[in-house]
């Protein structure tokens, strides 16, 4: 198997993707090693989630009696300035300092706001602040000042037109858009952030993930281990808990905050590994990532999570497994499906391809690591 080290990004052609809610992947595979693919499609975007990301915060004005159905029919509107959220976003910031190593950072700026008109849709908020971006703005944030009705998804992501450096947002339409619903005065001036930290991960080019293969696209975010499914789970259990949780492993050695050295692979056989949790300090040695081969399209990704910080919603650490198929143009389209999210020492899962057991899972105050054997039985 070959590693970010190792790859060549290959031509591939390039489109423009939307964000949460859309129904529209695309399911074309590729015949080629699927972690060869992986990163050719992730070196569209070259440094996106590499360094100082600059993002504009943008708030745009909904008319009362809009006509947009994805709105709430009243007449509450939100009475923050970009500035005021920019100030609520630093724990956003903080979060993916902490996940990437410090090795990226979205850099937030409070800009004027636009508006829209009765007839126009929530998307105008968000081509007319792509229209006045600066050129050296990487992206968009636009919170909109009216509520999201119950049934409309909060908000959506999307990475844009692929570039391979320091492109603006203008050029590439990279952009996130979010409802009133998480600044409104009923925080009280501390909102939840997950579903901001949840779209900012589609704007890195992440996927969704989901328990089920056969519910992509259709608004399924029930994985309670990953920022990319439920990004409230955490929050579901500590009320107070203002983060989304982690990242997988797939999405943080893509982004190129973890490095070959912390992810092993297997392709045939049986070996024992030895994973330390995904979290840990780089400094610390020891594999994250357990990629197992299945054919040209599809992985199995096997990692452990800690039962703290952004992740102590879970309450016990544990061994989580993935299927991850290589399909679309970009890695927005991954299919990444929840296969076991809780193995515990002893404890084993298997299908007619792999076999994975969890041997032991020990903790000591500084690293969390679990014993790991894998077999590919084909």
């Amino acid at each position: 198997m070959k590693f970010l080290s190792a790859i060549v990004a290959v031509g591939l052609s390039t489109m423009a993707i939307a964000g949460c809610g859309d129904e529209g992947q695309v399911t074309e595979s590729f015949a080629a090693d699927p972690v060869q693919t992986m990163f050719a499609t992730a070196a569209k975007f070259a440094d996106i989630a590499v360094g100082i990301d600059p993002w504009e915060v943008v708030v745009c004005q909904v008319p009362q009696g809009t006509t947009d159905s994805l709105y709430e029919p009243i007449d509450v509107r939100l009475d923050l300035a970009s500035t005021d959220i920019v100030a609520a976003l630093t724990p956003v910031v903080d979060y993916f300092s902490r996940w990437s190593h410090g090795q990226y950072q979205p850099k937030f700026t409070a800009v004027s706001g636009v508006s829209i008109g009765v007839d126009e849709k929530s998307e105008v908020c968000v081509d007319r602040a792509l229209d006045k971006a600066s050129a050296a703005t990487r992206g968009v944030l636009v919170i909109a000042d009216a509520q999201h009705t119950e049934v409309a998804v909060g908000g959506w992501g999307r990475p844009g037109t692929p570039c391979t450096k320091n492109c603006s947002a203008k050029q590439t339409g990279r952009a996130v858009y979010i409802g009133a619903s998480d600044f409104m005065p009923y925080w009280q001036g501390n909102p939840p952030l997950d579903l901001v930290e949840h779209e900012l991960g589609h704007a890195l080019d992440w996927p969704h993930s989901s328990t089920s293969m056969d519910n992509f696209g259709s608004g399924l975010y029930d994985s309670d281990v990953d920022v990319m499914s439920n990004s409230s789970a955490p929050r579901e259990t500590f009320p107070e808990t203002r983060n989304a949780p982690g990242p997988l492993a797939i999405n943080m050695y893509l982004a190129k905050w973890l490095q070959d050295t912390h992810v092993a692979s297997l392709e045939s056989g049986t070996r024992s590994f030895e994973l330390v949790a995904t979290e840990t300090d780089l400094t610390v040695d020891g594999v994250r990532l357990l990629i197992v081969t299945v054919n040209d399209s599809l992985v199995l990704t096997v990692e452990l999570i800690k039962a703290s910080g952004d992740n102590q919603h879970l309450l016990h650490d544990r061994v989580v497994v993935h299927q991850v198929e290589v399909v679309g143009e970009i890695g927005y389209e991954r299919r990444q499906t929840v296969l076991s999210d809780d193995l515990l020492s002893g404890e084993q899962w298997s299908n007619d391809q792999v076999q994975i057991k969890i041997l032991e899972i020990t903790s000591d105050q500084s690293v969390t690591t679990a014993s790991v054997e894998a077999t590919v039985l084909r």
